[in-house]
């Protein structure tokens, strides 16, 4: 098993945070490729998926869409062209906003959370167990300097093994904690798609030196519930670009 301090030799083949983001911005993976998503587009199925790359944490936004409905996970939109550029694709597109899921309540995936609300009234769903992170987002975005960063109060907890419905497609929903105590991740079987939010990334994984993270933890999560959701399922991370089971399987160094 890989560790982190056996990682550091590798830095030819990752890009290792800077200091001044490892040192305040800490929601990001262990080791992140400089890759930018936004205005990715894959249709899959019966659903299309839009992604975007939001605010200083390059955060990985996603639309879920049909002919009509869309979904959002991860929200992380804070400056004003960011809220342009997500309302403009709903609004292009004639979509529904039906509601919005959060993988973990880190304050990079919650920053548009009240613009969208505030435009849309839609539904917002969290971790259950991560209900007292998320009223605490405001201190943490004043302490990082998030100043435009407005707080939801009316969102609804939700918990793992409950079966969300989009296009025809089951959403079902897994615990996978260890970069954060109660973390999610979205599986769309039908499409062979899964949103991990900052479980696994391509060849790397998260961070669990955050309060509520724990190695061990996020380990047994992927292997025993990420994992299992099958080698040709494709992961759409946190951060960074997408990559597929098989290949994490295979390839991520903190797995082999």
């Amino acid at each position: 098993m890989f560790c982190f301090q056996n990682m550091i030799s590798m830095q030819n083949k990752f890009h290792l945070i800077p200091d001044q983001l490892s040192n305040s911005l800490f929601f990001y993976p262990i080791f992140l490729y400089q890759f930018n998503i936004s205005n990715l587009h894959i249709i899959i199925n019966m659903i299309q998926i839009k992604s975007f790359t939001f605010n200083d944490f390059q955060e990985n936004t996603y639309i879920i869409y049909n002919e009509k409905d869309c979904i959002v996970v991860d929200p992380g939109n804070y400056q004003e062209s960011e809220n342009l550029e997500i309302k403009d694709f709903i609004e292009v597109h004639n979509l529904k906003l039906n509601y919005v899921l959060l993988t973990h309540c880190h304050i990079d995936h919650i920053l548009g959370l009240k613009y969208l609300h505030d435009k849309y009234k839609m539904d917002v769903f969290i971790p259950e167990g991560e209900l007292e992170m998320y009223k605490s987002s405001e201190n943490i975005a004043i302490m990082y300097g998030l100043n435009l960063y407005n707080h939801l109060d009316s969102v609804q907890p939700i918990k793992s093994n409950t079966k969300l419905n989009f296009s025809n497609s089951q959403i079902e929903i897994l615990n996978v904690p260890g970069h954060s105590p109660d973390h999610l991740a979205y599986f769309f079987r039908g499409s062979k798609v899964c949103f991990s939010g900052d479980v696994l990334f391509k060849n790397s994984i998260g961070r669990t030196d955050l309060p509520g993270g724990n190695y061990d933890t996020l380990i047994n999560s992927i292997n025993n519930n990420l994992f299992t959701v099958g080698d040709d399922t494709l992961i759409y991370p946190g951060h960074g670009p997408s990559t597929l089971i098989s290949d994490e399987k295979n390839e991520n160094p903190f797995l082999i």
